[in-house]
């Protein structure tokens, strides 16, 4: 049996949800002028009750400081990084199993590639990770070679492996999507979220890939809560003992958070993290109901959530 590349905890325990915080996102959330240390940020991530982190290393020395700040304080860890071509993992990978890392979210740069090309590089890139015994989650994201829905598209029939993390902020930017989203749209959203192993909580209204949401009870909210329902229902259609999905908060600072003509960033980005990970709650306990033998892969899916 091939590898799963799926992130696992090794117990008999049901499927889980578990909630992340991302450490580039603590950038800037401290008082005006002042950063806070690893220590202090892992203490508020542990203190408001999530599960683990997102974030890189440099060296051997960050990563051993990490997993032992991570251990004290029962943080699980993904590693993140950008990497180009096959061989520029390497050295992450040694860095990642280093920190105790539970898998690889990735950003491969090159926009301009073709599908053919593509699907070829990331089934280098799967063999030498899962060989290391990691999973592999290639990020959505702008200006790398999963920035737009048709390409993706193209890549997930020639390589079926793939799996993502799942950050769906940066194809509504890209897609000038701030409305009601088409069938068509939702119908491409959908054979990508059923193939997400980890996901990035950050909502776009079309035009800024960060906003500030409120509540959460706008549309535009609404229908990111969907989305993620969607994928979690189809992760869990194929969920084995001791499965863990992991979802990471991912409010950056400016320039992803918008400030005004002081610098000043207009809403509370903790706050909101807050909102993101409730509304990700909220969806998990939508996709836990929806019968496992219903079908996510049928278009009609988004619809019934």
């Amino acid at each position: 049996m091939g590898f799963r590349n799926v992130v696992n905890d090794g117990s008999s325990n049901p499927p889980r949800l578990r909630i992340q915080q991302s450490m580039w996102a603590m950038n800037d959330l401290a008082p005006a002028g002042v950063q806070w240390s690893l220590s202090a940020r892992l203490d508020k991530i542990a203190a408001a009750g999530f599960a683990g982190i997102e974030s890189t290393c440099r060296n051997e020395q960050e990563a051993d400081e990490l997993a032992g700040m991570l251990g004290d304080r029962n943080l699980a860890l993904g590693f993140f990084t950008h990497v180009t071509v096959v061989d520029d993992l390497l050295p992450y990978i040694e860095l990642a199993h280093r920190a105790r890392a539970q898998y690889l979210s990735i950003q491969v740069a090159g926009s301009l590639r073709g599908s053919p090309e593509i699907a070829k590089c990331l089934a280098e890139m799967y063999e030498i990770v899962n060989d290391s015994g990691l999973p592999l989650f290639i990020e959505t994201h702008r200006a790398t070679v999963t920035q737009d829905l048709r390409r993706t598209i193209k890549v997930i029939d020639r390589f079926r492996k793939i799996r993502f993390a799942g950050d769906f902020s940066h194809y509504i930017v890209a897609g000038s999507l701030g409305e009601t989203w088409s069938e068509g749209t939702w119908e491409h959203f959908r054979r990508i979220a059923n193939r997400c192993g980890c996901w990035h909580g950050r909502i776009s209204f079309g035009q800024q890939v960060q906003n500030d949401i409120g509540d959460g009870a706008g549309e535009l909210s609404q229908q990111f809560r969907k989305l993620w329902a969607m994928g979690m229902a189809g992760w869990l259609k194929k969920a084995r003992p001791g499965d863990v999905l992991p979802f990471t908060c991912e409010l950056g600072p400016a320039p992803y958070s918008i400030t005004d003509l002081s610098g000043r960033e207009t809403s509370d980005r903790w706050q909101q993290t807050m909102v993101i990970r409730r509304l990700a709650e909220e969806a998990w306990a939508e996709a836990v109901l929806v019968p496992q033998a219903a079908d996510p892969e049928s278009p009609s899916s988004a619809a019934a959530l």
